[in-house]
């Protein structure tokens, strides 16, 4: 499951970057294609930054009123992960990144991510703890 996943990540990704962009290219011509790269990696960071705050403050309303922020972090693992398929020079990448920073889409995975986890601890895959005493 992991190997198929990083074979995804390393090889295909960039082979379909790569044919994405040179198509673009060949349709809008090239600085058209490297400006669009430009401005879809500035509006994500923007973006990235504003939601980011969000999710923060979020989260600090949440441990004032002393619950703990579980929706706020995992909304903003979703946000950190975004951010470096926004950076990413590549439309394919910014299309998960910016899908990634529509609220639903992120609450939708937020859910199913926590429904695996808890599937996977009541299994007894999850990670065990050992806490070593001096």
């Amino acid at each position: 499951m992991i190997l198929s996943g990083l074979i995804l990540l390393f090889v295909l990704m960039p082979i379909a970057e790569i044919y994405v962009l040179l198509t673009a290219g060949g349709a809008f011509g090239v600085f058209p294609v490297l400006g669009a790269c430009v401005l879809t990696a500035m509006l994500g960071e923007a973006l990235i930054c504003a939601q980011g705050a969000a999710a923060l403050m979020t989260a600090r309303r949440e441990l004032n009123a002393g619950k703990p922020p579980v929706d706020s972090a995992v909304d903003g693992a979703l946000l950190v992960l975004a951010a470096p398929l926004l950076m990413t020079p590549g439309f394919v990448t910014d299309a998960l990144g910016f899908t990634l920073l529509v609220p639903p889409v992120r609450r939708l995975l937020a859910t199913w991510a926590m429904a695996e986890i808890k599937k996977r601890m009541d299994r007894g895959d999850g990670p065990t703890i050992t806490i070593h005493r001096p």
